[in-house]
C-alpha cells in the first residue's frame, strides 16, 4: 500500500496533472468530435441516416418540416460547424469558449433527449434493456459530451471571470 501512495504522490507532482492538460484534451476531442460529424451532415446519406433520429427528437423534430431533409443537415452541420469553431477559439478567448460550449450543451440536450423517445431503442431479441440497438448506442455517448461542454463552460466562466478583475 505505501508504494501504491508513493506512486500517487508522485504522479500528481507531474506536470501532466498539475496543468490544464485535461481541459486542453476535452477542448480538442469536443473540437474533433464537432468537425468531423458536422462535415458528415452535409451529405444527402448522412442528412437521409438522422431522420428518424431528428423526427423523434423532442427539440429538433421541426427541422424536417421546416428545411427538409437536406435543410436539416445543412442546419445541423452548420450549427455544429459553428459551435466546434467557438470551442476551439476557447483556447485564446474564454468568451468565446463559453458561447461554444453554451451551444454546445444545446446540441447535446437535444441529442439526449432523443434517448427516451427512440422507438426499437432496446434490442428485445437480446432480452431487452440493457442491450441497446445502434441508433441508442449512437446516441448514449452524447451524455459524455454533455458532461464535457459543462466541463468546458465552467473552465471558460473561470477564465472569463478572473480577465474581469484585472
Amino acid at each position: 500500500m505505501n508504494q501504491l501512495n508513493g506512486l500517487i504522490l508522485y504522479a500528481s507532482r507531474t506536470a501532466p496533472f498539475r496543468s490544464g492538460l485535461d481541459r486542453h484534451l476535452i477542448r480538442a476531442a469536443m473540437v474533433f468530435t464537432f468537425l468531423t460529424f458536422s462535415i458528415q451532415k452535409w451529405s444527402q446519406y448522412t442528412a437521409e441516416m438522422l431522420v428518424p433520429l431528428i423526427s423523434h427528437s423532442p427539440v429538433v423534430f421541426w427541422l424536417l418540416p421546416a428545411f427538409g431533409v437536406r435543410g436539416a443537415g445543412y442546419f445541423l452541420g452548420t450549427t455544429e460547424t459553428i459551435f466546434g469553431c467557438l470551442i476551439f477559439l476557447g483556447y485564446w478567448s474564454p468568451r468565446l469558449g463559453i458561447l461554444g460550449a453554451l451551444g454546445s450543451i444545446v446540441t447535446f440536450i437535444g441529442t439526449t433527449g432523443i434517448i427516451p423517445f427512440l422507438p426499437g431503442g432496446w434490442a428485445p431479441e437480446a432480452g431487452g434493456f440493457p442491450i441497446m440497438t445502434l441508433p441508442l448506442g449512437f446516441l448514449v455517448k452524447d451524455v459524455m459530451f454533455l458532461a464535457a461542454s459543462f466541463y468546458l463552460l465552467k473552465h471558460d466562466l473561470a477564465r472569463a471571470a478572473i480577465e474581469l478583475k484585472r
